[in-house]
């Protein structure tokens, strides 16, 4: 369920990530994915679980922003591991293949639904270095944010990235 992150200095971030780049922007030249970048590094990780704070999350392309932006920034191989679906009973081998990528020298990022959605995010949150909420602008109840944070642990815990929620199909097609 890995799969290594490319290299790509030159593709825009998701226009949906509320520090998102304008298109043709790189994430060498983009401030505000740099920031993004810096504030993860407030504490030392090699696995990085990215969890939603709500059922309207998806956390997989946040997870290869990130798996991309440790590609970028510092030189190292990443992969990432979608268990967004992750079943209860195989949540000790994913631990176990997340801990052998990070021996072979990997950074991982770790994609996982809602607490809510997939109770099974909760161990394997746990079983990270660092675990990062995802919280939907304007969707999130706050309560669950702070039960997700509860149930994960405060301490592994080391920030929130707010996601804005997508928009209907509709409005993208008129390009607004």
């Amino acid at each position: 369920m890995a799969k290594s992150a490319m290299n790509r200095e030159s593709d825009p971030a998701p226009s949906n990530l509320a520090v998102g780049t304008p298109v043709g922007s790189s994430v060498w030249d983009d401030v505000r994915l740099q920031k993004l970048w810096l504030s993860t590094q407030r504490r030392e990780w090699r696995s990085l679980a990215l969890v939603g704070a709500n059922n309207t999350i998806d956390t997989l392309w946040i997870a290869e922003l990130i798996a991309n932006l440790a590609w970028s920034y510092r030189g190292t191989p990443s992969c990432v591991f979608d268990l967004r679906d992750m079943s209860l009973r195989l949540v000790k081998h994913h631990e176990e293949d997340v801990a052998a990528q990070v021996r072979d020298g990997q950074i991982v990022t770790i994609a996982l639904r809602s607490i809510y959605e997939n109770p099974t995010a909760v161990p394997m949150a746990r079983s990270a270095d660092a675990v990062l909420l995802c919280v939907g602008l304007g969707t999130t109840d706050i309560k669950l944010a702070e039960q997700t944070i509860t149930e994960i642990g405060r301490d592994r815990v080391i920030g929130a990235i707010v996601v804005r929620p997508p928009q209907p199909a509709s409005r993208k097609r008129n390009g607004k």
